[in-house]
């Protein structure tokens, strides 16, 4: 809920004790909660004696004691998998979209036949995707977390979750997330995934703690009793999410075709040549009547060698929310120049630094910066491809090929997979190292 930035619209599917239906209820932007639920007996047994998983007396917002009697809720008893297709499958596609669409129902691992026929259905899924707004948000529980011991799930017996995952992918989902909770009461920790429809909304997967506990306090109904609305959710458990458990990185680097970041981003590949710092020196570039300073070789580097690891792991970064910080300061600078001229010039040279010596990427959904903040600041920026450190894609480009204001698709730092925890987990590496010389 708290990755969408103004959910109105929720779907549950499934959900019949109403504790999900609750937790929705929570957040003020929400108009209408629906739930789609195939067995109504359960919902009435629920109420009778279950009624604390329902209450929503407690919720300033609310007008009505049980969650079900809501006036933003309503209860749909019927197949999600029919209701869905005729909804938002091929040729019945409504108007009105979900913002969030919380599954609660069958788990894939499950050992049931509607439970693989349910997840590997493409027909499904697509509806799911076009049910979504187009910053929607699906989310699903997969069951218990894997163990170290795990097999990947296309070769063991979670056949089922492989084929959700790639049905989710084929139908369109821009960015998909794994994490896993503890509070969940069950004999173990539970993972979820998160799907964003547009790979720009993880820009909101990847918010500060500072940024989560605002959202919290903006969105969230207080309750009567004063006692915080959410138990086991603030913005540090949010960080905590952002990084997959160890296990899900090593069951998916164990598939029987092993994705290529498995051995591009696990650790530092010990055959590389690390230079240290000392094999360098700054001085002014010989190379034209008007060049400025550089970074050159003291001694002799093979190609292929990285610099000062250490130093280059010390990059700071330009967070999607501080860069957007940082362009509306200067636009507000800008339309009020006469008196506040003084701030444009240092926004002005803040800008200039991070863009000019630094690597933009969209990792996060939009436009971040990385720059390093030791030597290796004055690497990559030879004039007219004069430079010997980088990466042999960005070498094919120039300041002389380039339009600035446009930087080619290629140059981006863009995410190759829709999903992976290999990225989730080595973000920062990722973004601080990849460069090496590119001759001796």
């Amino acid at each position: 809920m708290i990755t969408h930035p103004n959910p109105k619209r929720v779907a549950i599917i499934g959900g019949g004790e109403g504790a999900t239906l609750r937790e929705v209820l929570k957040h003020n932007t929400v108009e209408e909660a629906m739930m789609v639920e195939i067995d109504g007996e359960l919902v009435e047994l629920c109420k009778e004696y279950l009624p604390e998983w329902s209450n929503c007396s407690d919720i300033v917002g609310s007008d009505a004691d049980s969650c079900f009697d809501d006036s933003r809720a309503s209860v749909a008893y019927d197949d999600a998998f029919g209701w869905f297709i005729n909804s938002y499958g091929e040729g019945n596609n409504k108007e009105e979209k979900f913002d969030v669409i919380i599954m609660d129902a069958l788990d894939p691992d499950d050992f049931v036949e509607i439970v693989g026929n349910l997840y590997k259905d493409n027909h499904f899924v697509d509806a799911l995707f076009n049910g979504l707004s187009e910053e929607g948000v699906f989310v699903i529980q997969i069951g218990e977390t894997k163990s170290r011991t795990d097999p990947a799930d296309d070769t063991g017996s979670s056949q089922d979750l492989a084929d959700m995952m790639r049905a989710l992918q084929s139908v369109g989902f821009g960015s998909i997330h794994i994490y896993d909770e503890g509070h969940s009461h069950f004999s173990a920790p539970w993972s979820y995934l998160v799907c964003f429809k547009d790979s720009k909304s993880r820009a909101s997967w990847y918010k500060t703690s500072a940024e989560i506990e605002i959202e919290l306090h903006q969105r969230l109904y207080r309750t009567k009793s004063g006692t915080p609305a959410l138990r086991f959710f603030d913005g540090p458990n949010m960080i905590g999410y952002q990084t997959p458990p160890k296990v899900t990185e090593t069951t998916y680097c164990r598939k029987e075709d092993e994705p290529w970041e498995c051995d591009e981003y696990l650790g530092i590949d010990p055959e590389i040549v690390d230079t240290p710092r000392s094999h360098l020196e700054a001085r002014k570039s010989t190379v034209g009547e008007h060049a400025g300073r550089g970074l050159f070789a003291a001694r002799d580097i093979p190609m292929y060698s990285n610099f000062d690891l250490k130093g280059s792991v010390k990059a700071f970064h330009l967070w999607p929310s501080t860069l957007s910080v940082i362009e509306d300061l200067y636009e507000w600078a800008d339309d009020n120049d006469d008196e506040y001229g003084y701030v444009e010039d240092a926004i002005s040279s803040v800008k200039t630094f991070a863009y000019g010596y630094g690597y933009v990427a969209t990792l996060l959904g939009k436009n971040h910066i990385s720059v390093d903040s030791t030597i290796e600041t004055f690497c990559n920026h030879g004039c007219n491809g004069t430079y010997s450190y980088g990466d042999e894609v960005a070498a094919e480009f120039t300041e002389m090929n380039v339009d600035l204001d446009r930087a080619p698709e290629a140059l981006l730092n863009k995410v190759s997979e829709v999903y992976s925890p290999i990225y989730e987990r080595h973000l920062r590496q990722i973004l601080s190292l990849g460069d090496y010389t590119l001759r001796d």
